[in-house]
Parts: C-alpha cells; sequence; structure tokens
C-alpha cells in the first residue's frame, strides 16, 4: 500500500521510507468549479543521510489562489522515521495583493510491530500568522493515525485531526491490494460527512491513483495521480 512518494504534501516522516527516486504530479478538481481546483508536483531523492523532497502546488481561481513550495527532508531511525518540512505560503486576493507565510511542519512514524505503525504529524507548529499586524491565524493542525496491516494485502487507517480550534476529525480508512498490480482504497470522514472511494493501478514504473471525494458541503472532488519512479 505505498503512499509514500506523496508524503511531501502529507505527513513528512513518511518520505524516509523512499528507497529510489520518485517524481509525482496530481490535480484534484471540483468539475465547473474553479475556485476549489489544485495541481501538485514533486520530486523525492533519497541518499545516504535520508530523503530530500521538494513540492510545488496551487490552489484557487484568479479571484484567490494560493501557491506553495514545500522543501522536506526525513530519516529513518531505528523504529521511527521523523520528517520535517518547511513551507513558503504565497497567497493572492485580486485587488489587495500577495502575501507571502512560511509554514513548518514536522512528523512521525513508528513501527511498533511490523502489523502497527504509529504516525502524528503537526502543521504549523511555529504558528505562523498571515501578518503579523492581524489577528487572523493559519490553522494549527495536530494529527494522530494508526496504521494497522494484519497481512500484507490489507491496510486498515485511523485518524484523528485536531485543529487547536476546532472539534476534532475523524478519519477511517481501508485499502485492499485486489491484485499485484491494483489496490483499492474507501474511506469516511465523521466531521466533514465526507466518503471517498480510490484505486492505484501500477504499470511499470508508473503508479496511476484517482479517488472520489464526495462531500455534502462542497460536492463531488475528483483527484488524479500520477508516480513515476525513475530508479526501480
Amino acid at each position: 500500500m505505498d503512499t509514500k512518494d506523496w508524503a511531501i504534501f502529507n505527513n513528512p516522516a513518511g518520505l524516509a521510507n523512499i528507497q529510489s527516486l520518485s517524481g509525482i504530479v496530481g490535480y484534484q478538481t471540483i468539475l465547473d468549479f474553479s475556485p476549489f481546483n489544485s495541481a501538485a508536483a514533486g520530486i523525492n531523492i533519497p541518499n545516504r543521510s535520508g530523503t530530500l523532497a521538494l513540492g510545488i502546488s496551487r490552489f484557487g481561481d484568479e479571484l484567490f489562489n494560493t501557491q506553495t513550495i514545500n522543501f522536506g527532508f526525513a530519516r529513518k531511525i531505528g523504529i521511527m522515521s521523523l520528517g520535517i518540512k518547511t513551507n513558503v505560503l504565497q497567497m493572492n486576493i485580486d485587488g489587495f495583493g500577495k502575501r507571502s507565510i512560511f509554514i513548518s511542519e514536522i512528523g512521525s512514524l513508528a513501527d511498533l510491530t511490523p502489523k502497527l505503525t504509529l504516525g502524528t504529524h503537526i502543521y504549523n507548529f511555529t504558528q505562523s500568522r498571515v501578518s503579523p499586524n492581524t489577528l487572523e491565524k493559519i490553522p494549527t493542525i495536530i494529527r494522530l493515525s494508526v496504521d494497522y496491516h494484519p497481512t500484507d494485502l490489507l491496510n486498515i487507517y485511523t485518524e484523528i485531526e485536531k485543529d487547536v480550534e476546532l472539534n476534532p476529525n475523524i478519519k477511517f480508512g481501508l485499502a485492499y491490494q485486489l491484485i499485484e498490480s491494483l489496490t483499492l482504497r474507501t474511506g469516511i470522514s465523521t466531521a466533514l460527512g465526507s466518503h471517498s472511494f480510490g484505486s492505484r493501478l501500477i504499470i511499470k514504473r508508473f503508479q496511476i491513483d484517482y479517488a472520489v471525494l464526495a462531500n455534502r458541503g462542497i460536492g463531488t472532488q475528483h483527484s488524479f495521480g500520477l508516480t513515476y519512479k525513475m530508479v526501480q
């Protein structure tokens, strides 16, 4: 159930488990509603010291959009994988100009047993603000996750996500490797009232991901991802 290549956009500790050079591109859309469209790309570079990663992403339309550059590094020490990430977020609001903000993240993964992995992730642990002169904050979000894999074919995920100023969001997910090249996924989110379905298809060095998220608040969201393993 390989998701570590996308760790630069999630828990950076996952980068520590990347074994080969890889590139990723992704696109997320609500059809015919461009304000919620986003695109992303990245590269993962493992070496003797750990794994370096660079990611870029864009969200929004001409009236409001954000662009982010992500720099991440992770290293595995025993059963622990530790990662850190720095983001440069640029916000652009039509008529109000642009503003750049630095946001930092830290994460860890602990292989407690061969079948059980515990993860932690803190987004914006430095509590950056939109501006030093405003009370508007960038959210600080804490995530605790458990990945239970009773067999090599099945992963069961649970995550508690807590914005320090909001109620917690509890997520559940399943991933099942139907055949060697095809994995099916599903998940639900309690706070958002959403559920999702997805799949991953592996064709030689390519990994093709697709997911659809049904959300009662914003409609149906489609996500596409492509990973290319440059070295096998």
